[in-house]
């Protein structure tokens, strides 16, 4: 028959292998204790609170902080100073347990620049023709992009979708061309107050406002005219003799 020191030590056996340890001073050694990654965190807080960065930025905690496992005993955690980059902040924060080093912890975040540019005022769909209700200024993150007004995009086609409020950049449209190469059109002279209309035909596209080539097919000549509407072009003389 086993004996009780026999069915002991089976007992311990299995608890080691199911759960690691057994109720033991050796198992008090090895046990281990959890710092909240929050905790180093809220630590963080007041010191970026006093970061001073010049222009309209913000700082964002670029990642989480996981809980950090550490060796028993008494925990003090030591605060540094943020160390400062174009980009990045960063804290530090040094774990100690008993009075001895164990390791230090980076609470980092990046420096978001903003700027004031053209977004969406709507959801938009591509091919629509950009009108001052479509577009509107507002305060978005900066990615980079060159910033626009509204007015340099009214006219202008959209390529592709845009959500409201996503930043409306010069490459994701292009002129919406009114005036198409090729098709007649109406060419208003203006000379001193008079006004002269004649059929031309258009040698280039070109949307509002841009200046495109024209024939006059009557008197086998070429000129050139300003986009002023729906294969409409002006071309002004006044002043021009004076």
């Amino acid at each position: 028959m086993p004996t009780m020191r026999t069915l002991v030590a089976a007992a311990a056996t299995l608890a080691l292998a199911f759960f690691g340890c057994v109720p033991s001073v050796a198992c008090a050694q090895s046990t281990t204790q959890r710092i909240a990654g929050n905790r180093f965190e809220q630590l963080a807080k007041p010191v970026i609170a006093n970061v001073h960065l010049t222009g309209d930025v913000a700082l964002l905690q670029a990642y989480p902080i996981p809980d950090q496992i550490v060796p028993p005993g008494t925990v003090s955690l030591v605060v540094g100073s943020a160390m400062l980059n174009p980009v990045f902040v960063n804290v530090p924060i040094e774990i100690n347990v008993n009075g001895h080093f164990i390791r230090q912890i980076f609470v980092g975040y990046k420096v978001q620049q903003y700027v004031h540019t053209a977004v969406a005022a709507r959801d938009l769909v591509p091919g629509t023709v950009l009108t001052a209700s479509d577009v509107k200024i507002a305060r978005v993150p900066f990615d980079g992009q060159r910033t626009n007004g509204s007015a340099v995009l009214v006219g202008r086609r959209v390529l592709s979708a845009i959500r409201a409020g996503q930043p409306i950049s010069i490459e994701i449209t292009q002129t919406n061309q009114i005036v198409k190469a090729g098709n007649t059109v109406v060419l208003i002279v203006r000379d001193d107050g008079v006004n002269v209309v004649a059929d031309v035909v258009a040698r280039s596209s070109g949307g509002l406002g841009d200046e495109v080539a024209l024939y006059n097919p009557q008197t086998n000549k070429t000129l050139s005219g300003t986009v002023v509407g729906p294969d409409r072009v002006e071309l002004d003389l006044s002043g021009v003799n004076q």
